[in-house]
C-alpha cells in the first residue's frame, strides 16, 4: 500500500508541474526527496517527488523504445522485463551523487548515462 501512495503522489506531482527539471543539481536533489518518500521518510515534497519519478520514467521508457534501432555500441542493455520506476529513481540517485561534477549537465542526458553505466551491453 506504501508503494501505492508514492506513486499517486509522484504522478500528481508529475501532473501539476509545470516547470521542467534543468539540471543535474535540480534532478539530484527532487531524486533525494522520492528516494525519501520510497523509504516511508516524513516531510517530503511532494511536487519534487513527481518531477524525479517523470524525469526518470520517460527517459526509461524512451531509451527503451529507441534501444533496438541503436547501434550496439549506443545501446542499454535494461533486464528481461525493464526496471521498476523505484529501481530506476535509486540508480539515478545513486549516480548523481558519485559524479558531483556532472551536475551542471542537463537532466535527461545523466539519467542516460546513469541507465548505460547500471546496464551495459556485454
Amino acid at each position: 500500500m506504501k508503494a501505492g501512495i508514492a506513486v499517486a503522489v509522484a504522478l500528481t506531482g508529475a501532473m501539476a508541474s509545470g516547470q521542467a527539471i534543468a539540471d543535474g543539481n535540480k534532478l539530484l536533489e527532487n531524486c533525494q526527496q522520492a528516494v525519501k518518500a520510497m523509504d516511508g521518510g516524513k516531510d517530503i515534497e511532494p511536487m519534487a517527488v513527481g518531477q524525479c519519478f517523470g524525469m526518470v520514467e520517460g527517459v526509461n521508457n524512451t531509451m527503451t523504445i529507441l534501444n533496438s534501432g541503436l547501434e550496439s555500441k549506443y545501446r542499454t542493455c535494461f533486464p528481461k522485463g525493464g526496471i521498476s520506476n523505484g529501481q530506476a529513481v535509486r540508480i539515478v540517485t545513486k549516480f548523481l551523487q558519485e559524479n558531483p561534477a556532472l551536475l551542471d549537465k542537463p537532466d535527461a542526458y545523466l539519467a542516460m548515462i546513469a541507465y548505460k553505466e547500471a546496464y551495459p551491453c556485454k
